[in-house]
C-alpha cells in the first residue's frame, strides 16, 4: 500500500522530491549554457584582437611581403624604368649573369668585409661599454647618454659631418695627425683607407643601439647568480666568462642577427660619401643594387640582385642562429 500510493503520487503530480513551497519570486529562471557563454566570449576576444592587428598585418602585407613578391616575379623579366609598360619574360638569365658580374662580386666581397669588421670591433667594444655602465659608477649616465647620441643621429647627417672631418687639408682628423707630427692621409680618395673609414663611422653611430640591447640583457640576469659566485670564490673575470656571457647567448644572438643586417643595408654612407669609389673600393650591395635600377635603368636585373640579398641574409641569419643557439633557460 505504501508503495502504490508513492507510486500514485508520481504519476499524479511528478516525484516527491520535485516537489516544493512555491517561490515568492515567481517561477525559477533556466540558467543560461556555460558552454554557450565561454564560444561567445572567446568570438568576441578573437574579434578584437583580429582588430587591432589588422593594422599591422596590412602594413606588413603592403610593405614587406608584396615588395617581396613583386622583386621575385620582376627578376623573371627584361623591365626597363623608362619604358614601364614592355615586360620581356627571360627567366633566370638574370641569375645567370650574376655568376659572370665583376663589380657584384666585388660589392658582395666588400659588404662582407664591412660586415665582418664591424661585428669584430663593434660587439666586444659594446659589451664592455654595457658591463661599464650596469657598474653604476658615477659618471655612467653621462657615458650612457653620449654613447647612444649617435644612434638617433640621422645618417645624412653623420656622413656629411665625417666627410668634412675626412677632408685631406682642412679636415678635423688630418689637423691633429698634423699637430702630433703625422702627415695628412687621404682617407675617402684612397682606396685603402675608403673601407676603413666608412666602417668607423658605421661603428661610431652603431655602438649606441648593441650598447642599449645588451645592457638591457644584463639588467635581466638576477643578481643572485652573481652572489652565489662570489660566496664560490669567482672573480669578476669568471663571473663575466662562465656566467655573463652564457646568460647573455640569446640577446647577442639577437644583437649579431642585427648588426649584420644593418651592415648588409649600409647604403647612405656609401652614397654621400665616396659613391663606392675610389675604384669600387666601397661599392656595397645595396648601392650597387641602386645604381643598377636608377642609373642604368635596369629594373630587373636589380630585383634579381635584391632576391640573391635576401637570400644571403636569411641563410646567414639561420646559421648565426643555429652557431649560437641554446637551451638555457633562467
Amino acid at each position: 500500500m505504501r508503495v502504490a500510493s508513492r507510486s500514485g503520487n508520481e504519476s499524479a503530480g511528478g516525484s516527491v522530491e520535485s516537489a516544493g513551497p512555491p517561490s515568492i519570486h515567481g517561477p525559477a529562471a533556466t540558467p543560461a549554457r556555460p558552454l554557450g557563454d565561454r564560444a561567445v566570449r572567446r568570438l568576441r576576444d578573437g574579434a578584437t584582437i583580429a582588430l587591432f592587428l589588422t593594422p599591422a598585418f596590412v602594413g606588413l602585407g603592403l610593405f614587406h611581403f608584396l615588395p617581396i613578391f613583386i622583386a621575385l616575379r620582376g627578376s623573371l623579366f627584361d623591365l626597363n624604368l623608362l619604358v614601364p609598360d614592355r615586360e620581356t619574360f627571360i627567366g633566370v638569365e638574370h641569375y645567370m649573369t650574376m655568376l659572370s658580374d665583376e663589380e657584384f662580386r666585388r660589392s658582395l666581397l666588400n659588404t662582407v668585409v664591412y660586415t665582418g669588421t664591424k661585428l669584430v670591433i663593434q660587439l666586444p667594444l659594446s659589451f664592455g661599454l654595457a658591463l661599464l655602465i650596469e657598474t653604476r659608477l658615477r659618471g655612467t649616465t653621462l657615458l650612457r647618454s653620449a654613447i647612444f647620441a649617435p644612434t638617433v643621429t640621422a645618417v645624412a647627417i653623420a656622413a656629411v659631418i665625417w666627410g668634412l672631418m675626412y677632408q685631406p687639408q682642412a679636415g678635423l682628423i688630418n689637423s691633429i695627425l698634423g699637430a702630433v707630427g703625422i702627415e695628412p692621409q687621404s682617407f675617402l680618395t684612397s682606396k685603402d683607407q675608403a673601407l676603413p673609414s666608412i666602417i668607423a663611422l658605421g661603428i661610431w653611430q652603431d655602438t649606441g643601439l648593441t650598447v642599449l640591447i645588451l645592457l638591457g640583457g644584463l639588467q635581466g640576469i638576477p643578481r643572485d647568480f652573481y652572489e652565489a659566485a662570489q660566496l664560490d670564490g669567482a672573480s669578476g673575470w669568471q663571473a663575466v666568462r662562465h656566467l655573463t656571457l652564457p646568460l647573455l647567448r640569446r640577446t647577442i644572438l639577437f644583437t649579431v642577427v642585427l648588426t649584420t643586417i644593418f651592415a648588409f643595408k649600409v647604403f647612405a654612407e656609401v652614397k654621400i660619401m665616396t659613391e663606392g669609389g675610389p675604384e669600387n673600393s666601397t661599392l656595397m650591395t645595396v648601392y650597387y643594387i641602386y645604381k643598377k635600377a636608377f642609373v642604368f635603368l635596369d629594373l630587373g636585373y636589380a630585383f634579381a640582385l635584391a632576391v640573391v640579398l635576401m637570400a644571403i641574409l636569411i641563410a646567414i641569419a639561420l646559421l648565426q642562429g643555429r652557431i649560437l643557439r641554446t637551451r638555457f633557460e633562467y
